[in-house]
């Protein structure tokens, strides 16, 4: 099979974590022994030469791209990555309305999703959340919307790595949706150790991230990790924690929690889907939720290892992976 797999414009420049899921989706159907290419659209492409077209994300200008697409070839898959902060009634009204040229004159990139949503075979989504947003707010039928959750990018491990007594977090820190503060506050007020890792931009928010954490002896910024030293901290930290206020999947959660780490995640949206019940949920918002479930985590454990094996078995690149080409697979042979 040959799969192309297109990343729109407003991915490649605001939304770098749809460029990962579009490379390890490549290599991970590369290993099952298809061509894949990542469509540059500055190159001439032989559209009618794909098997099909996976198009990750969408940006304004979708419905041109589409139609066009579609006159070359017609099995296009769409990959929406619906991360949603509101309600599903508003996210259907900005699909359906906001946007409509006939009765506001006006265009945004939801309603193109919406006005192309007839074009696609198949689409394709990372969770349940996001099958209901799939399902309710472009009106797609639930036979041509599977699920194909992400998997993990780290090396797997089989045996249980010796852990130290503290608490890791790694994100783009100062964002809001991470929620940074209130894991500091936790930490002064339950006195767990807590490392930080991740990328501050500039000395405006340098001096954030030392405000929030003071004088306290207890909280390090280990600084902006390389790949290996990621995988040393997951290997060793006893908990992970993701208590953000929104997220799609987590895909650091993920890792962690296949090199060993219990898992103190956020109740909200997608994430806790992807660990069975073996992460200890709380309310993104109280500080001492977060706080009594990583002391909880800390002292007397949770899930592992038995959420390290259950990781393995269903986020593997290769049981990922297997599920995307076998729905883009059935999807191209109806007629």
């Amino acid at each position: 099979m040959k799969y192309g797999i297109i990343q729109p414009t407003y991915a490649l420049t605001n939304n770098s974590g749809v460029m990962v899921q579009c490379k390890m989706w490549a290599e991970g159907l590369r290993k099952l022994g298809h061509e894949v290419l990542l469509i540059n659209f500055w190159d001439k492409n032989k559209w009618k030469s794909f098997d099909a077209i996976i198009v990750v994300s969408f940006s304004l200008g979708l419905r041109i791209l589409i139609k066009d697409l579609f006159k070359n070839n017609a099995n296009l898959v769409m990959a929406p990555i619906i991360d949603p902060s509101i309600p599903a009634w508003r996210y259907k009204f900005y699909c359906k309305w906001w946007g409509n040229q006939k009765y506001l004159g006006l265009t945004s990139r939801f309603h193109d999703l919406w006005l192309s949503k007839d074009w696609f075979k198949l689409w394709l989504v990372r969770s349940e959340e996001e099958r209901h947003y799939t399902n309710y707010c472009l009106e797609r039928s639930q036979k041509i919307i599977k699920k194909v959750p992400l998997h993990f990018r780290i090396p797997p491990i089989e045996e249980m790595p010796l852990k130290e007594n503290f608490c890791f977090h790694a994100s783009r820190l100062a964002s809001t949706n991470k929620n940074v503060p209130r894991l500091i506050e936790a930490a002064k007020k339950y006195g767990f150790n807590l490392k930080l890792a991740g990328y501050l931009h500039g000395v405006l928010e340098k001096n954030w991230l030392e405000t929030l954490i003071g004088d306290a002896e207890n909280i390090e910024y280990v600084g902006e990790v390389s790949e290996k030293e990621l995988w040393n901290l997951y290997k060793h930290a006893k908990v992970f924690a993701l208590p953000s206020l929104q997220e799609g999947v987590g895909m650091v959660a993920l890792e962690a929690a296949a090199y060993g780490c219990e898992i103190v995640l956020t109740n909200y949206g997608a994430p806790k889907e992807y660990y069975g019940g073996r992460a200890i949920l709380v309310n993104p918002m109280n500080v001492d939720e977060i706080g009594e479930a990583i002391m909880t985590a800390m002292n007397r454990g949770y899930a592992q290892p038995e959420l390290m094996y259950y990781m393995n078995e269903n986020y593997s690149e290769k049981a990922c992976c297997q599920l995307l080409d076998k729905y883009i697979q059935e999807a191209i042979s109806l007629k």
